[in-house]
């Protein structure tokens, strides 16, 4: 944050009274501006974002910090050097482990925002892979923190509980109290680094992550991008997401990975389906 302390004397003090008003005015002034930026589009807020993300870390796969040669001891994050670092640094720049995200988050949550177990609940939106879901993984660490969780993603980790599922979430919320909604789609990358892969446990062979997300962009690719995709009862989620990459498949298969750029497109769905159904009607509490 921004502070600025007057120091004078006599007629000053007024004199510096009346400029810090005005400097809190104008910092005010701004920080509305901003807002109503960033809540204009939603999708335009997460491209943006992501667009900084890998623009700043352009040669991140390129450098080793104690950070990551930490994480790799503990576990969490693959041994430097190897093509499974360099794939997950080149085309995710600043990904972390889930335990890292989790404790850094809960600080935040905690100590700026004084929420606390007892009067938060979680609402998650990640694809119900088994993968998503071992011991150290995010939604488990967080989970098994905050207590109840309220689960709202399906396949892709898109919002499939829609409007009315958040209206039912937020409705079991303490008296006062807060709710937390963490959200976003997965992606695998193989030891030998090929992004959008993974060795499943008893299988001789790397598997899709997440499947949906690429099955769906295959789908869409071999169809051609004017493609209409019949609804299917029995099939809606997929046929959701079918929706979502057929405008954008072509583009994607001239990216220079586009198993990586299909899990940054999923990461745009999700956002925007997530800030289209939630609200702040639960309360006095805050919402994160």
């Amino acid at each position: 944050g921004l502070s600025a302390t007057s120091a004078a004397i006599g007629s000053a003090v007024a004199l510096g009274a009346v400029a810090e008003r005005r400097r809190t005015a104008n910092r005010s002034s701004r920080v509305q501006k901003a807002q109503a930026t960033r809540l204009a589009a939603v999708g335009e807020e997460a491209k943006s974002f992501m667009d900084v993300l890998k623009s700043n870390g352009t040669d991140r796969h390129l450098k080793v910090t104690a950070q990551d040669k930490v994480f790799n001891w503990l576990g969490r994050a693959p041994q430097p050097g190897t093509a499974c670092f360099e794939a997950l640094h080149r085309h995710f720049p600043g990904a972390l482990p889930g335990a890292a995200v989790h404790l850094r988050s809960k600080a935040i949550l905690e100590e700026k925002l004084g929420m606390t177990p007892e009067d938060t609940l979680l609402g998650t939106s990640f694809c119900p892979d088994e993968i998503n879901n071992h011991e150290f993984d995010l939604p488990t660490l967080m989970r098994n923190y905050w207590g109840n969780v309220f689960p709202m993603g399906g396949i892709g980790g898109s919002p499939f509980v829609g409007e009315t599922g958040f209206k039912a979430f937020s409705s079991h919320v303490a008296e006062n109290g807060n709710i937390i909604v963490v959200f976003g789609p997965h992606v695998g990358i193989s030891e030998d680094g090929k992004v959008g892969e993974y060795l499943r446990a008893g299988q001789s062979g790397n598997s899709s992550a997440c499947g949906a997300v690429i099955g769906a962009y295959n789908a869409c690719l071999a169809a051609g991008e004017d493609t209409k995709f019949d609804s299917d009862v029995y099939d809606m989620q997929m046929d959701e997401i079918k929706q979502e990459f057929a405008k954008h498949a072509k583009d994607i298969s001239s990216t220079e990975n586009p198993m990586a750029t299909c899990a940054y497109q999923a990461f745009y769905m999700v956002a925007d389906r997530i800030r289209k159904i939630v609200n702040t009607q639960f309360g006095s509490g805050k919402l994160v």
